[in-house]
């Protein structure tokens, strides 16, 4: 059974869409659990992309076809992990900030939240600040989550706290950041209340806060 992770997670790195699908299918086939699958296989594939890009031996195409993939063998688990009590554990509205377009690594996220139980509003890609704004204006989110996979579009997430402040709506919502360049010493600097490094953390971060606690993963 251990074998078929390891098969699942070097397809996702390899970008291999129709083959980390087709794994997915084989470990659930297994009896292995969904969470097993993720932290075994999914989060472990997105670390060592990481790591390779930081390292200089990939590039960001190659990171946004193993999330191709990983969202594929997301989809597959989604009848799984959308079972849930009906009664929501909170709002979470994420989106990815001005100026990056790049989704799968949110949609992922979102998968996650809501087979964990959240209402999510999904705000898009190259999400301008006043959108986020709005959103926590009339929305009333208890968590906003922003991303961003751009070295270039991380100011933005600076800017996005900085209109919370002028608005007067930091207080109402609590803010966490994620994403292939951001850091929790950057997520630190522009006072974001939580900074997430893959869905796992971005799920339990979100835990956290809803309930306005202190967790492990808050800045």
């Amino acid at each position: 059974m251990e074998k078929v992770l390891i098969e699942l997670q070097q397809a996702i790195e390899n970008g291999e869409t129709q083959i980390a699908m087709n794994k997915t299918k084989e470990a659930l086939n297994y009896g292995i659990r969904t969470d097993k699958i993720i932290q075994t296989a999914i989060n472990p594939a997105f670390k060592d992309l990481g790591q390779k890009m930081f390292d200089g031996e990939i590039y960001v195409t190659d990171v946004l076809m193993a999330s191709r993939a990983a969202h594929a063998a997301m989809y597959v688990m989604e009848p799984i992990l959308s079972r849930s009590t009906g009664t929501s554990k909170g709002i979470v509205a994420i989106g990815t900030v001005a100026g990056d377009l790049h989704d799968i690594g949110k949609n992922l996220v979102i998968m996650m939240l809501q087979g964990s139980g959240y209402t999510v509003i999904d705000l898009g890609i190259d999400v301008p600040a006043e959108t986020f704004v709005e959103a926590v204006r009339m929305h009333k989110p208890d968590v906003l989550a922003l991303s961003s996979l751009l070295t270039t579009t991380l100011p933005e997430l600076d800017n996005m706290i900085d209109a919370l402040e002028v608005t007067g709506l930091r207080a109402q919502v609590k803010v966490i950041v994620g994403g292939a360049p951001v850091t929790a010493e950057y997520a630190s600097r522009i006072k974001a209340d939580a900074y997430a490094n893959d869905l796992f953390e971005a799920t339990e971060a979100v835990a956290d806060l809803v309930k306005n606690r202190i967790g492990k993963y808050a800045i």
